[in-house]
Order: structure tokens, then C-alpha cells, then sequence
């Protein structure tokens, strides 16, 4: 594995929770802050989940917020890079349930709640030819992150996204196909050059 996973923490209304960073796994930036408010703000309304999938994990933080905010018997975090995989177990604990496949090929059941950070941003060269590759796919927006939204709606009673005004993919037809509606938006924060939010969609019936 590439480089040496750092320790870093984050206060949540549940308690701090530890994730873990290395050179090769997306860092968790304004995206991910935004899709912690909005599960923050989740828990605060009073919604509840028994079971939790993460879909391209990367660091693991959002599934170990998840876990932490809502408790649920069964968490479940995916990346496609192995490096994401390692940092997410470092994170979730080493008997967690973490997978590298790519989006949700490798799963087949329901979840109550499906959380999906897609990549939307190109990646410096320097940095995909460092890791193999395989931190672009955590930034640049493409077929991985059609898949990734079509995935979560497939398998997700709820859908956490996180959408950018930067981003081309129609997420409202995506999800909408799966038999989806928006509940809520959560989060959103304009930044220089984007606009990221948060959204729930939830099914119907």
C-alpha cells in the first residue's frame, strides 16, 4: 500500500469519531463536510436507520459519522481503490465490513440509507500517476459517477447525495428512473467556483 495512514478526528454531535488519511485516499474536503452536516441534520429531525451502505468510502469518515449518529446493526463501506479500502478499515475498526468492488457490483440487498459522495473535479497528473490511477477516480466526474448514482438508487430505501453545481450529471433523472423523490436539501455551501449541497431522495411505497 502506498504511503502511511494518518490519524486525524472529527467532533460529532454524537462524539468525536477517528478516521484515517493516506496519500493515495481522497481528503476529505468541503463535499464531505457538507454531506456530515446534512447527516447531522438527519439525526436531528429524527430520522433513524438499521442499516447503512457507504459508496465509494475513501477515507471512511462518512460511514463512521453514520455509524456513530445513528447506530444502525449493520455498516457496510465500498471503494473500488485499495488503498480507500485500507484507510476505511482503519476507520471503521479491523472487523468492519469494507469491500473494494467497483460502485455496488459486489452487493445485492436493500439499505436503509445508501450515501453517495460522487467525483465531479479532474485530478492533478502527478497525482493519479502516484497512486496508480485510482485517486482520479475519487475526483474526476465520468461513467464512475453515473454508476455510482444509479447504484445508490437502486439499492437505497434513502439516498444521501452530494451534488456540485460543477458537475454535469443529471442526478435528478438518475434517481428518479430508480423510482425516487427529493425529500430534502441539507447543507449547501457556495464556495468560489461551486456550489455543493447535500440532498435526500427517498422511494416510494
Amino acid at each position: 500500500m502506498a504511503g502511511r495512514l494518518e490519524e486525524r478526528r472529527l467532533l460529532t454531535s454524537a462524539g468525536p469519531i477517528r478516521f484515517y488519511q493516506g496519500p493515495c485516499v481522497y481528503e476529505p474536503s468541503d463535499d464531505t463536510w457538507v454531506a456530515v452536516e446534512a447527516l447531522e441534520s438527519l439525526r436531528a429531525m429524527g430520522y433513524s436507520f438499521r442499516t447503512v451502505l457507504d459508496l465509494g468510502s475513501g477515507t471512511g469518515v462518512l460511514a463512521g459519522v453514520a455509524a456513530a449518529l445513528f447506530r444502525p446493526y449493520l455498516v457496510v463501506a465500498v471503494d473500488i481503490s485499495p488503498y480507500a479500502v485500507e484507510a476505511s478499515r482503519g476507520t471503521l475498526g479491523r472487523d468492519a465490513a469494507v469491500v473494494q468492488c467497483n460502485a455496488a457490483s459486489c452487493i445485492r440487498r436493500t439499505w436503509d440509507l445508501v450515501i453517495v459522495n460522487p467525483p465531479y473535479l479532474p485530478t492533478p497528473l502527478w497525482e493519479a500517476k502516484e497512486c496508480e490511477g485510482l485517486l482520479s477516480l475519487a475526483w474526476s466526474e465520468g461513467a464512475g459517477h453515473e454508476v455510482l448514482c444509479e447504484d445508490a438508487g437502486r439499492l437505497g430505501k434513502n439516498v444521501l447525495i452530494v451534488r456540485s453545481s460543477a458537475s454535469s450529471l443529471d442526478v435528478d433523472s438518475c434517481l428518479t428512473r430508480q423510482g425516487h423523490t427529493r425529500s430534502l436539501e441539507l447543507g449547501r455551501r457556495r464556495l468560489f467556483f461551486e456550489t455543493i449541497w447535500a440532498e435526500l431522495w427517498s422511494r416510494q411505497g
